[in-house]
């Protein structure tokens, strides 16, 4: 049921003192949804499913240590740590990296934004364009 509805019901019986049937008729909805509407002080809330198992589960300790030892490691040389020995990780290298994406820091910004007034500050890039001859001189042209 969503937060809409339930209000809804819920202002049509206590604000307009309708019946259930009559709500039930006015929404096109079933009697049961609103008696269980009228049953809930608060309003529904999103219901995250449990979290399922992954093959990664029990590797993520070991791929944590390497990480905090060595932070700039690959996904592909984390693989082969993990994958050692007969006991080893056999899941995918795309679930080890979705898995470091979210344990890693993202890098945040690599520039500094600058912001002027308009005649505050001037900018000049100083370049070669080549060479010109006048007469019997050369000049060098620069911008």
């Amino acid at each position: 049921m969503r937060v809409e509805q339930w209000a809804e019901i819920r202002r049509l019986s206590h604000v307009e003192g309708l019946s259930q049937r009559e709500i039930a008729r006015r929404l096109h909805c079933c009697t049961r949804t609103v008696k269980k509407a009228l049953a809930w002080e608060q309003p529904p809330g999103k219901a995250t499913p449990p979290r399922r198992a992954s093959r990664l589960d029990p590797y993520r300790a070991k791929i944590e240590a390497l990480i905090a030892k060595y932070p700039r490691l690959s996904a592909v040389r984390i693989l082969e740590e993990i994958r050692k020995g007969p006991e080893g990780y056999r899941g995918q290298i795309t679930q080890l990296r979705q898995y470091l994406r979210a344990i890693r820091p993202s890098p945040g910004r690599v520039y500094q934004e600058v912001l002027y007034e308009p005649g505050q500050a001037m900018q000049v890039d100083w370049g070669h364009c080549g060479s010109i001859r006048i007469g019997s001189q050369g000049l060098r042209i620069d911008s």
